[in-house]
């Protein structure tokens, strides 16, 4: 078949244009990235009660940033990452001695902290002079933990001498013993641990339930 050339040059030129319009129409081709999830890790400083958080007549005397120098060789063991701690304290009434609540802050990954609740709730119901009881919370999460420890007398007699052989062989080998009961709180939400405790006399469990829920309120 014959095609004359100047036919022939029309249709190249038809295919070209025909081609280049393809071309600017066709979507720019955009990597698709992969969506990566993290675990938001919260500022324990910003979690801290401070004094309006807590009812008149406590005085803030500590509030500070923890470093792995303060934390026991078992809690870097447990991927201990930073941490805080609070205190408060109000004299007692009757005037003998003072009531305090201290909370402690500590971030943790979050496939330890079951077992930096057990370490927890294991020493903090360490004194065997006390009497423990468990406390029932809400609003704290499933791993919450809280009880309470009463001294079966405000003042303990105590062996002065360590030693058992010489330990209460006379009445001037003893030591009168004021001791303080505790209620203590513990709780975690993702990686984020804090332990809650109040020591003095007859330790106000409510209020500790309390500053307990503003402060998990707190983490995000």
């Amino acid at each position: 078949m014959h095609i004359s050339r100047n036919l022939l040059v029309f249709l190249v030129i038809c295919a070209a244009i025909f081609s280049a319009g393809c071309t600017q129409n066709l979507p720019s081709q955009v990597p698709v990235l992969p969506v990566t999830g993290s675990v938001p890790v919260a500022d324990p400083a910003q979690l801290a009660l401070t004094q309006s958080d807590v009812p008149q007549g406590f005085t803030l005397v500590e509030s500070r940033a923890k470093t792995s120098a303060d934390v026991s060789k078992l809690a870097l063991e447990l991927g201990w990452q930073d941490g805080y701690v609070v205190r408060f304290t109000r004299p007692a009434q009757g005037g003998r001695g003072e009531n305090e609540i201290v909370q402690g802050i500590a971030i943790y990954p979050e496939h330890t902290i079951p077992d930096v609740i057990a370490l927890a709730e294991q020493q903090g119901r360490s004194d065997s002079d006390l009497t423990y009881t468990d406390l029932p919370v809400r609003g704290l999460g499933d791993n919450a933990r809280a009880f309470s420890g009463k001294a079966s007398a405000q003042i303990l007699i105590k062996p002065a001498d360590a030693n058992p052989v010489f330990a209460g062989m006379n009445k001037d080998n003893v030591n009168e013993v004021s001791k303080n009961e505790l209620a203590e709180i513990i709780f975690s939400k993702g990686n984020t641990f804090e332990v809650f405790r109040m020591t003095g006399s007859s330790p106000d469990t409510a209020l500790l339930v309390d500053l307990a829920q503003k402060a998990y309120a707190k983490i995000p």
